[in-house]
């Protein structure tokens, strides 16, 4: 316990013994050295106050003769008859009763910022008492200049204190933290459900906002933002707005407040069938463009999608090549969906089909320009208008043989195609690029005949046999069996692409544009079975002999050539009537 003596008890006492270590004694500066300053305490010699032990909170550091002052007996010295004193220890006895039981008891306490403790915290003067506040203490509240913060009275709540060690530690973020859940269980007793509140948006997420209602934040999730579905919450809320929400949850025990800011009006898609009847036409707003289509918005969070397939009549690649964001478009309703939250739209069908006057425009035999928009194995689609597309089918490229519609043609190439047909109902148009070439056959049928040796290139080999270019614009079959005179598996077991080769034609099916090759035998007489001579006995017995009709006509050379009855079947297949084949004997025995 303290021991105060006054200055006047002193004089009348004569034994030092009766001054004890803590005691605090009031006295007056007689002296001040470098090291040391003298203290009058009322006893036959004076008490010794080094200079470090002065008060910590003097403005200056200094003291003066003749100055009043309260010590701390820290030492003494029997044999000499010297007392030590501390003024710094004797502040820090006057205050430390009083902080102990603020620290019981988790008052609050306040005081100054003095200094800083570099890369640590700030030195805090607790009326008298020196304390150390932590930089991570000092609360979002406070700005961290200690030019801001010197001498601005603060206040703390105590983390550490050690009489003995001399250890205080304060906290102003504690003391705010403090607040705070005061400010929150007052809230939470003042909330109700339904309840419209103005607060502040504190920060914006990617699954809501944040906002603060009075000391506490609560959450308005991404899905209470507005009636219409949001991935993130749009850019125009921003931290720092005030903005109106309402109260639709809360949860005091875990501390959780739910808010809503579109359930402050009522929900748009009551009762929207009655406002977008399937069938009208309305006027929109594009907000968004995607891969399958386009979003228009009808009314504040009523969105509907019009899909690819309906922003026009024609086939296109990208959405973005019909809307863009930000246009207005009238658009017709096709259906709506109030529990779902859909409503589909159309935009081609507020505008003319172009199908509807195709027949009239595309006539059979009419040439028309256009251009290549995709390729296909089967053949290419040629835009003709918008909204109109034709298809040249492979076979229709070229009068030669084509592998793939890539090999003729590029998208994007700008062509002049013949109309071969017209089918609104079906929406389909096909064309011909072929038709409007000279066709090759005409100048094969005048220019070769029957057993005829001509030179080609393998260009394409199959299982049943392989195709020979003859001419530029002319392939022929040598069916697998025509290959070799002995027996093979594949044409490719003796034949690749590119090998050069003589063959014989044995085949010309102009209405098909198909033409039969043989590698066997290609220099000696046509093989005519033997079953064919007894069929050709036979009706020469019974009708006498019969050339077969016209069997036979000459060249613009005046030369004779067999006429071929031949056909080839879808498989590439020769097949040979047994009347044909008995003409053709006979005509033989003629020349």
């Amino acid at each position: 316990m303290e021991q105060r003596i006054k200055m006047e008890d002193a004089f009348s006492e004569s034994d030092v013994k009766m001054y004890s270590r803590g005691d605090v004694i009031s006295g007056t500066v007689v002296q001040v050295n470098e090291s040391e300053i003298l203290v009058d305490i009322g006893y036959k010699s004076e008490g010794i106050l080094p200079v470090a032990e002065l008060s910590p909170f003097r403005t200056d550091g200094k003291v003066e003769e003749g100055e009043e002052i309260e010590v701390l007996v820290t030492y003494i010295d029997e044999e000499k008859g010297t007392v030590f004193a501390s003024e710094k220890q004797a502040e820090y006895e006057k205050r430390i009763d009083t902080l102990e039981e603020a620290y019981r008891n988790g008052e609050v306490i306040e005081g100054e910022i003095t200094g800083e403790v570099k890369s640590a915290g700030y030195h805090v003067n607790l009326d008298g008492i020196r304390a150390f506040l932590p930089g991570s203490h000092l609360g979002d509240d406070l700005p961290s200049s200690i030019d801001e913060l010197r001498d601005k009275r603060i206040q703390f709540k105590i983390l550490e204190l050690s009489r003995r060690d001399k250890n205080l530690v304060v906290s102003h973020k504690a003391y705010i933290k403090e607040q705070q859940k005061e400010k929150r269980m007052a809230l939470f007793q003042s909330l109700e459900k339904d309840q419209e509140i103005e607060g502040i948006i504190r920060s914006v997420v990617d699954f809501g906002l944040f906002v603060d209602i009075g000391g506490f934040e609560g959450l308005v999730h991404r899905s209470e933002i507005a009636w219409k579905d949001l991935p993130v919450p749009p850019p125009e809320y921003k931290v720092g707005d005030n903005v109106n929400v309402k109260v639709i949850d809360f949860d005091t025990e875990k501390g959780k407040v739910s808010l809503s800011i579109k359930r402050l009006r009522a929900n748009p898609w009551e009762g929207i069938t009655d406002r977008f009847t399937p069938g009208t036409q309305v006027t929109g707003s594009i907000v968004s463009v995607t891969d399958f289509g386009a979003f228009v918005e009808l009314e504040q969070d009523i969105e509907g999608l019009v899909h690819v397939s309906e922003l026009s009549w024609g086939h296109p690649e990208n959405p973005k090549d019909i809307v863009s964001e930000g246009d207005e478009v009238t658009v017709a309703v096709l259906s709506v969906d109030e529990a779902a939250h859909r409503i589909s739209l159309s935009l081609r069908r507020t505008q003319s089909d172009p199908w509807e006057e195709v027949e009239s425009k595309y006539p059979r035999g009419q040439v028309v320009a256009g251009i290549v928009t995709k390729l296909t194995d089967f053949g290419a689609f040629v835009k003709l208008e918008d909204g109109i597309e034709g298809l040249v089918h492979v076979s229709e490229i070229d009068w030669g043989h084509v592998n793939h519609p890539r090999d003729m043609l590029s998208e994007g190439d700008a062509v002049e195609v013949k109309v071969l047909s017209a089918d609104p109902s079906e929406r389909r148009i096909s064309l011909s690029l072929r038709e409007l070439k000279d066709n090759p056959w005409q100048k094969f049928v005048e220019r070769f005949a029957i057993d005829e040796v001509v030179d080609g290139v393998i260009t394409e080999i199959k299982d049943f046999g392989a195709f020979m270019k003859i001419t530029d614009e002319v392939d022929g079959l040598i069916h697998v069996s025509e290959i070799s005179e002995e027996r093979i598996a594949t044409p490719a077991d003796v034949l690749t692409v590119g090998d050069k080769i003589q063959a014989r034609i044995i085949g010309i099916n102009e209405d098909k544009r198909q033409v039969r090759l043989t590698m066997r035998n290609l220099f000696g007489p046509p093989e005519i079975p033997a079953a064919a001579f007894e069929e050709r006995d036979r009706e020469r017995a019974n009708s006498g002999r019969s050339s077969g009709g016209k069997g036979r006509r000459k060249d613009r050379g005046g030369r004779k050539e067999r006429v071929d009855r031949r056909f080839i079947d879808d498989a590439g297949h020769e097949s040979l009537s047994m009347r044909d084949l008995l003409n053709e004997a006979s005509g033989d025995e003629d020349e």
